[in-house]
């Protein structure tokens, strides 16, 4: 169903059409918006069109030190981009097209929106991972995410997609894209990531290729300091840069440069990819023949601050050839730096020119020239709809990817005096909270033992729950491993790993199912049955109890290899097989009472 205003639908064709013709190293040409607009801007405005303010797009009084600063920046040298983190439809209604009213050039709006705008607007609607959607075996799943992501942005005033992942992954211990990679081979990667820009692009929102020159091969997350990948010319071209090169050649509008490195390849070995003429102008520009924007990952991370002031980063960035800077947080002294730097002869006030100009023609093809603000209607009848909602549904539950069953032990159909212990692990501190995934499993109608253990319990507090547990026991266990900003690891902590160890030893039914990375299986060989459901949001929680309760049929494929474990491609298909009803006076469920550490010391 095509839901798009035809009126938006059309300034968008008029914008493409218009820009197509545009080449961007051709600054004069009078028909061009965004020539003429160029013609009229300072060079501290300029400057500004180049930057990008980050804020959540949440209520703001009028005396906030946030709104104040806002104002004084529309008032002065401008805004010209916006990201958003986390935000609501209301505030983005009022306060997003109060922004726009009062600046002088429309700001281009992005957003993370990898896994879509429910992960940033809780009303939107949230998909699996894009690994989940590669395990699902069908591209037209990730031109479906793509579309239904572009609608539901375009309807919160976000214009500008910070994504695809395009890195191959297939490093099992990188810490930080993982699950947010389609998965290892750059074939897979690219027919998946090119089916999600196309979905993107065809209803109005531009498109980000990420993390070049590729940050899959990685052991380091450049979020904390400088990464490296392989070196070796023959893998780069035939890896890490395919997917990047197929999405130039479709047409994609901006490509993110990471904080890496290839030290063997390139000139200048310790120079991050962000700040590296080699990079940016010799490959990117050169052997790629790519012509559009580029933007810098951010540059508070710290594979750049840890080496670098802000001020020799922003500067590099710049004349190495990025015209989008995610700068350091201080938008104003940005501004400050490469102005001197330009009146000083650091900078050539013709890359200002250029870049500032590639970001008019980014606002320009998005249509922003002719409208900006959102439409009431529009939101209402977009965003989070039941249609939508119902697609992701059905992609997390094609996701769900069954790489071990020894024994038979799925599908499950406990009998009427069968206990299932249900295990939540963490690997975050303070989080003693029973998952959806237990709480639907609790509802299946059999009898039900909870436990939940995080990184801040001890070993002795998890042993201590054994004593609980009958030999060769049912025992479910959630692994919940997600790929995080600066948490530079990608496995269950390690008490958490001894215990699953003893759960194993105890029981020869223990069913391990992994809301996160698919590679902590390489841990537990031993473990009969493991599950991969890709990511621990509300979506996958539901998806794999809907499959462990015989709703729905496991039919995912693995898009990565596990070390000694599995092979891509690899999957169990098991066919629905709802659970009979029971009478059980203990259904749905309990939770036994939490011994606290000092009662086992007591002991």
């Amino acid at each position: 169903m095509d839901i798009m205003p035809k009126k938006i639908r059309t300034l968008i064709i008029t914008s493409l059409v218009l820009v197509a013709c545009t080449a961007p190293e051709h600054f004069i040409i009078e028909k061009s918006w965004a020539s003429r607009t160029l013609k009229k801007l300072t060079l501290r405005e300029k400057i500004a069109q180049m930057m990008v303010y980050n804020m959540n797009m949440r209520f703001l009084n009028s005396n906030s030190k946030q709104w104040l600063e806002i104002q004084e920046l529309l008032a002065s040298d401008g805004i010209g981009h916006l990201h958003f983190w986390f935000g609501d439809a209301g505030s983005s209604l009022t306060l997003l097209n109060r922004i726009q009213s009062k600046s002088k050039i429309p700001i281009l709006v992005n957003a993370d929106v990898e896994s879509g705008i429910g992960r940033r607007y809780p009303s939107g609607t949230q998909f699996p991972p894009f690994m989940a959607i590669a395990a699902t075996g069908d591209p037209s799943n990730a031109y479906l995410a793509g579309k239904i992501s572009a609608i539901e942005s375009r309807a919160v005033g976000i214009h500008l997609n910070l994504s695809p992942v395009l890195d191959v992954n297939n490093n099992p211990k990188n810490p930080i894209i993982n699950t947010r990679s389609f998965g290892e081979s750059p074939v897979l990667v690219t027919q998946f990531g090119l089916e999600y820009i196309r979905g993107l692009a065809d209803y109005g929102m531009l498109t980000t290729a990420k993390h070049f020159p590729g940050h899959g091969d990685t052991e380091t997350d450049s979020h904390s300091s400088l990464a490296q990948i392989p070196s070796d010319s023959t893998r780069l071209w035939t890896i890490e840069l395919k997917p990047f090169k197929a999405a130039i050649e479709f047409g994609v509008d901006l490509v993110m440069v990471a904080h890496l490195t290839a030290p063997d390849y390139q000139t200048n070995a310790e120079e991050p990819a962000t700040m590296s003429n080699f990079w940016i102008q010799d490959i990117l520009k050169g052997r790629l023949g790519y012509r559009g924007g580029i933007i810098t990952d951010a540059m508070n991370m710290g594979g750049i601050t840890q080496n670098y002031s802000d001020e020799f980063a922003l500067i590099q960035a710049i004349n190495a050839g990025s015209d989008i800077i995610i700068q350091n947080q201080d938008f104003k002294k940005s501004i400050d730096v490469v102005e001197r730097a330009v009146l000083t002869g650091r900078i050539p006030e013709s890359r200002i020119n250029e870049a500032a100009y590639r970001t008019l023609l980014l606002k320009e093809k998005a249509g922003l020239h002719n409208q900006n603000r959102i439409d009431f209607e529009y939101l209402q009848k977009t965003l989070g709809i039941k249609e939508h909602r119902k697609i992701a549904g059905k992609m997390a539950s094609e996701a769900i990817t069954l790489v071990k069953n020894e024994n038979g032990i799925l599908p499950l159909n406990p009998g009427q005096d069968d206990t299932l212990y249900i295990f939540d692990l963490y690997d975050n501190k303070h989080n003693h909270s029973e998952s959806l995934v237990t709480r639907k499993l609790k509802s299946g109608g059999r009898k039900t033992i909870t436990f939940q253990i995080d990184k801040s319990d001890s070993l002795d507090y998890a042993r201590s729950l054994l004593e609980q547990i009958p030999e060769n026991a049912l025992i479910i266990v959630n692994a919940f491993v997600n790929p995080a900003a600066h948490k530079d690891d990608i496995f269950l902590p390690q008490a958490e790993t001894e215990f699953l160890h003893d759960l194993n030893a105890h029981s020869n039914r223990v069913i391990l199912s992994s809301f996160g990375s698919p590679y902590i299986i390489q841990e537990f060989p031993e473990t009969p049955v493991y599950i991969c459901a890709y990511k621990g949001s509300g979506l996958m929680h539901t998806a794999l109890a809907d499959a462990l309760l015989g709703k729905k049929d496991i039919t995912g494929k693995l898009p990565v290899s596990i070390p000694g474990v599995a092979v891509r491609g690899d999957g169990i298909n098991i066919k629905s097989n709802l659970w009979k009803s029971s009478n059980s006076s203990l259904s749905p469920g309990h939770r036994l009472k939490r011994i606290m550490p000092s009662e086992i010391n007591a002991e």
